[in-house]
């Protein structure tokens, strides 16, 4: 699972980005100024750290734009009775399979899907209390686009939104394989408009990368 990953892009590069990579149009409605009042973590974003995410206007039509949005790593879902910082349990990571029935994912799945950018995320291995992070990155260089989820939770007036990386199975054919058996869903210029359509059949977006998609630094798994 991913506990950490890294988004130091800056909004207006993020603009370029959505649009060149994607062919979708991210609006940011204060221009350089939005969320200037919102700082959120870019080289290090750890569970509960302030993520950067982005999601449609309008839900029900993607295509009319996104939105930038600032939010907690870590799905606070809308039933938790109390405030969100007493939210404990470890909701960073969603297992794609298993989505469409757990409580805290099955109603935002239908209604509130996203996309999480991110320069690269990271995976250890090596023995315990001496573990090597690797950072995995696209081979082609380019930034990353992640499958997400998010929440908007409520308790005596105070408003927390929050967010949830996708995960799905490595099979053999992954770059992953070597070193983690699970990873992120990543989007194209095509799964990432079927991903933000909640009236399409989103399962065909989840399919594990072909192997040579992914570069790791450093290149080599060191074993426990």
């Amino acid at each position: 699972m991913c506990n950490l990953y890294s988004n130091n892009t800056s909004l207006p590069d993020l603009v370029s980005q959505f649009q060149e990579l994607l062919g979708l149009d991210l609006v940011l409605s204060a221009g350089d100024a939005t969320l200037a009042n919102q700082p959120w973590a870019t080289e290090s974003v750890w569970p509960r750290y302030q993520g950067l995410f982005v999601r449609p206007i309008d839900p029900a039509n993607p295509k009319a734009g996104l939105e930038p949005a600032v939010g907690r790593w870590g799905v606070v879902p809308f039933f938790h009775k109390g405030p969100a910082k007493d939210w404990k349990a470890a909701t960073n990571n969603c297992r794609s399979e298993e989505m469409h029935e757990k409580a805290t994912f099955r109603q935002i799945l239908k209604e509130k899907r996203c996309i999480i950018p991110a320069t690269h995320f990271v995976e250890h291995t090596g023995p315990k209390g001496r573990m090597t992070k690797h950072a995995i990155r696209p081979a082609d260089g380019a930034p990353l686009f992640l499958a997400g989820l998010w929440a908007r939770h409520t308790w005596q007036g105070e408003t927390t939104e929050s967010y949830t990386m996708l995960m799905q199975g490595v099979t053999d054919a992954c770059d992953m394989v070597r070193f983690h058996d699970r990873q992120p869903v990543f989007l194209d210029r095509a799964s990432a408009r079927t991903w933000l359509d909640i009236n399409a059949e989103y399962r065909s977006v989840l399919k594990p990368p072909g192997r040579g998609t992914l570069t790791f630094d450093p290149p080599e798994p060191v074993a426990a």
